[in-house]
């Protein structure tokens, strides 16, 4: 096994040479499932990284195979492997909760992992991984294929150290600019192809309140900022309302249309960055079609793996750092969850407090966490997102002793080495005016103020 692993890592081969082994490599999705065993554990990427036909194939394996375990994160769409009737073949673990995760977990065929996204190659590291299965791009005239747009979610040791490497083709897949995104066809043991649209995730409407903090934090972000904007709705409207901003640079985990847009407007240029100037370094991306064949071979935008963009002591080699993220709800002491809703698990703690230390040891540096102040339930009840404590089994994503500014539609508040009773006084001045004083009751209550 060992001199197999040398041998696939021997990329000489001439033009004709490649073209040769990738045809005799060429075949079926059901070819490709052929290598999976019992026992196995699967690095599958996650989002458009995920390869629909092998993952299709696999999961009709499920009635043969016993504890494969498959390792992911942000899955985009749901796949054969995830069914519940394959729940004793296939165990999922998952890093980040997507879409499809969310609807497993409440199947129970899912395990969640609680990890920050910059720890994921530890994680992989300790999993004992023997199988990589992986979206590519086709070759280039060296035969390098791109893991492309989650390629930075599986690390490029895992792909070197496994046993098996199987990939799915598919030309509709961006080239993505990177040193460690890259996969040689004598890398891998069999090649798919596939024409299959990648999953787009559209734009979401704005809404008022998503425009009243999307203002204020733009005018909290200076010319010239180096800026890490999160995954989801809220974030995406801050990027739109920093149109109007001059020579902004970006450091980010994620790459979606609100940044492709900045940068086509000429507001994002990355001119006045201290670290990787006119370089905007990220892990994955997710969006659309147009993004795709915006950041296809463009290298301002330089892959990376999440271990290394998601470093603090990385991120804050960029003086004037804003990171801004989002929050489901923040309690009066200041602590942040943004991940569950009681001990519902909604999304997962992701990059963001990598990018909140990141950010503010950065020269000049600074930490936004973003929420509206209020959310509707099913029954159309309003409940106030700032609450003096959380409801039971709600997981702390960002302690308050890192925790830094604070945004609702009603203001911004910095928090940061603040005493408790000067974080509930501001805190309730940002939250919803209906709130305001059962809020202060219960405060004097608990005797914080």
């Amino acid at each position: 096994m060992v001199q197999a692993k040398a041998a696939k890592k021997q990329h000489g081969k001439s033009y004709a040479d490649w073209r040769e082994e990738y045809q005799s490599k060429l075949g079926t999705a059901q070819d490709a499932a052929k290598y999976i065993k019992n026992g196995d554990v699967i690095a599958m990427q996650g989002g458009t990284g995920i390869p629909p036909a092998i993952a299709e194939a696999i999961g009709k394996r499920g009635p043969e195979l016993r504890d494969v375990r498959c390792l992911q994160g942000f899955a985009l769409s749901f796949h054969e492997y995830m069914k519940p009737e394959h729940k004793d073949s296939f165990r999922i673990e998952t890093v980040f909760i997507g879409p499809a995760e969310r609807f497993c977990m409440a199947m129970g065929t899912v395990d969640f992992v609680p990890n920050h996204l910059g720890n994921l190659g530890r994680w992989l590291d300790i999993k004992n991984i023997n199988v990589v299965v992986a979206t590519v791009t086709p070759p280039d005239e060296n035969g390098y294929m791109n893991r492309s747009c989650f390629g930075g979610l599986c690390t490029e040791r895992a792909v070197d150290n496994a046993d098996i490497v199987l990939v799915e083709v598919n030309k509709n897949t961006p080239w993505l600019c990177s040193d460690v995104f890259q996969v040689h066809v004598s890398q891998v043991d069999a090649i798919v192809e596939n024409t299959a649209p990648l999953f787009e995730i559209p734009e979401i409407p704005i809404t008022p309140v998503e425009e009243s903090i999307a203002h204020i934090i733009a005018d909290m972000i200076p010319d010239g900022s180096c800026i890490q904007l999160g995954l989801g709705g809220l974030a995406n409207c801050v990027g739109h309302f920093l149109k109007d901003k001059k020579d902004l640079g970006a450091h980010t985990e994620v790459v979606s249309n609100s940044i492709m847009e900045l940068v086509k407007c000429g507001a994002l240029n990355g001119s006045k960055k201290n670290f990787m100037k006119g370089k905007i370094p990220y892990t994955f991306c997710v969006g659309t079609k147009e993004l795709w064949e915006f950041m296809d071979h463009n290298e301002m935008f330089q892959g990376f793996e999440i271990e290394k963009v998601n470093d603090p002591n990385w991120i804050s080699q960029n003086d004037d750092m804003v990171s801004v993220n989002t929050a489901l709800m923040v309690d009066l002491t200041g602590q942040v969850a943004s991940e569950s809703i009681g001990t519902t698990q909604y999304s997962a703690t992701g990059g963001q407090v990598n990018f909140v230390q990141g950010a503010q040891r950065a020269k000049n540096g600074k930490s936004i966490l973003a929420l509206p102040s209020t959310r509707t339930d099913k029954e159309g009840k309003v409940h106030s997102r700032i609450m003096p404590t959380f409801p039971a089994g709600t997981i702390v994503t960002a302690s308050r002793n890192d925790v830094q500014w604070i945004v609702t539609e009603y203001g911004a508040v910095n928090l940061y080495n603040q005493s408790v009773s000067f974080r509930v006084k501001e805190l309730i001045k940002i939250a919803h005016p209906d709130f305001r004083d059962e809020m202060t009751f219960e405060a004097k209550k608990h005797k914080w103020l």
